[in-house]
């Protein structure tokens, strides 16, 4: 029985692996005699064509599905059915597992999907269970489709595990950008302790997708397996890709005594919440935490309580000043064009961007199974036919041009988010260098200066064209020139 297991996304990067697929294959591998096989495209560097030669003798398909690469998963599934329609392929993942009824209406190339955490129901799928009998996914039966009992989350995480042989060595040179210079010199590797979110922000799916709960793996065997990961793979830094790493105080004041226990000397970088403890922030620290990013999404108190954020201005503030006396790199993630956000409120987001070492500003963008979805479905601004019309694009945009209710059109927007990131590296040519290394920094300020017009010498420019040209500009690629 051979099992594949891919991300169908063909685009020109990945900034992130798909570690759910590990996952998957590690569960899988563990418990049934199979040939399984995790593939990112664009990692391996294989097109389309030559994966559709693998499908010919795969048994089973499992494929992700997010909401922005949702197309390139469906016309990927269709092809696969007409070369292979002995082929089970099934589809899971946040956008499949809030659509999946629909899902399973426009398109009939796709047999099974998966919804939530996948794990329990593949396996049995795989052991050729009958699908009337496996909870947590839905199906057709002839003519109708057939949404099974929801599966039950596992609140032990022991029994999930990521073997990286599975997407290694793909990931061996992977880089997390964002952090100082000094960091991406060491061997870096992702990895997730928890899954799930108990808060319920409006913009977000991730508290319905993991039915409210947050489940984290226990401090011991986490630490465990980190020094497990830093021997074999020689890894001086991690990123955790956890939507939430610190569940409780007790928790994270036991992994940070493991780590000393343990005498891991490893640097790394986890997501906090706004109003983190300073006890925590220093008990991390003191054992290798250099990088936190936290979620603020707006600097108004109007609108953070829109958006049901739970957290105030003051305590952006005072956990801003924690972190930067602790001397962290702080990264911040913005959204611009919130529901009932005006200049004036966006303009108090602003303001904050300046003191973060690294901000993230995106446009906000309507994902299925949110708050906001539901809000703007009741409104008739928007329904499920949204997500299957191509011509609509890849992402859903609030914007002005498609929801009467926004306050932003697109191509401000769009430049407005340009914008600040040029002014960002002028006013902080010092995090510019440190970000990237004193040649990197100083090709990029060049780059801003010239984008803005403020530097229009015309051998600056032959000079930064002809390296953009060069081999070091492939190496360095176009995201060290253009942010």
């Amino acid at each position: 029985m051979k099992v594949l297991l891919l991300n169908p996304y063909f685009g020109n990067r990945v900034y992130a692996p798909t570690l759910g697929l590990g996952f998957l294959a590690t569960y899988l591998k563990a418990r049934i005699d199979c040939q399984i096989e995790v593939i990112e495209p664009v990692r391996k560097e294989l097109n389309e064509s030559e994966l559709l030669q693998k499908i010919k003798e795969t048994d089973y398909l499992g494929l992700t599905c997010y909401t922005e690469s949702r197309f390139s998963c469906f016309n990927f599934a269709e092809k696969a059915k007409k070369i292979n329609p002995n082929c089970c392929i099934m589809v899971g993942g946040s956008h499949a597992t809030a659509l999946d009824k629909k899902i399973l209406e426009h398109y009939s190339f796709i047999d099974v999907v998966v919804r939530g955490e996948g794990e329990l129901a593949i396996l049995e799928i795989l052991k050729k269970e009958s699908l009337a009998n496996i909870n947590g996914i839905s199906w057709r039966n002839g003519s109708d489709v057939i949404q099974n009992p929801e599966q039950c989350l596992k609140k032990d995480l022991s029994q999930f595990d990521l073997d990286y042989s599975f997407i290694y060595p793909e990931i061996e040179n992977w880089k997390d950008r964002e952090i100082p210079y000094n960091l991406q010199k060491l061997k870096h590797l992702p990895i997730i302790a928890s899954r799930g979110c108990p808060f319920r922000c409006a913009f977000c799916g991730s508290n319905k997708h993991w039915s409210g709960l947050w489940r984290g793996t226990s401090p011991k065997d986490l630490v465990k397996n980190i020094k497990f990961l830093t021997e074999k793979y020689k890894v001086g830094y991690f990123r955790f890709y956890d939507a939430l790493f610190i569940g409780s105080d007790n928790q994270i004041l036991e992994f940070c005594d493991e780590i000393e226990k343990s005498g891991l000397k490893i640097k790394f970088r986890i997501d906090i919440r706004v109003g983190t403890k300073r006890e925590i922030l220093e008990r991390l620290r003191h054992v290798g935490c250099e990088v936190v990013g936290f979620g603020i999404e707006s600097g108004s108190d109007k609108i953070l309580k829109r958006i049901n954020k739970g957290i105030t201005r003051k305590q952006i503030e005072e956990t801003i000043n924690i972190c930067k006396s602790l001397n962290y790199w702080i990264i911040g993630y913005f959204m611009i064009s919130l529901p009932d956000e005006t200049q004036e409120d966006f303009q108090k987001s602003i303001e904050l961007f300046s003191v973060f070492d690294v901000f993230n500003l995106q446009f906000f963008k309507i994902h299925p199974n949110t708050t906001f979805y539901e809000e703007f479905k009741n409104n008739d601004e928007i329904d499920d036919e949204i997500w299957f019309d191509p011509s609509r694009g890849n992402e859903i945009f609030y914007s002005k041009e498609i929801f009467p209710s926004a306050n932003f059109y697109r191509l401000n927007v769009d430049r407005s988010i340009k914008y600040f990131y040029l002014k960002h590296d002028l006013r902080n040519p010092k995090t510019v260098i440190q970000k990237y290394g004193l040649f990197i920094g100083f090709l990029r300020l060049i780059s801003s200066l010239m984008q803005i017009g403020l530097l229009k010498n015309n051998f600056s420019a032959t000079l930064l064209e002809k390296i953009r040209r060069s081999w070091i500009g492939k190496i360095l690629k176009s995201r060290f020139f253009v942010k």
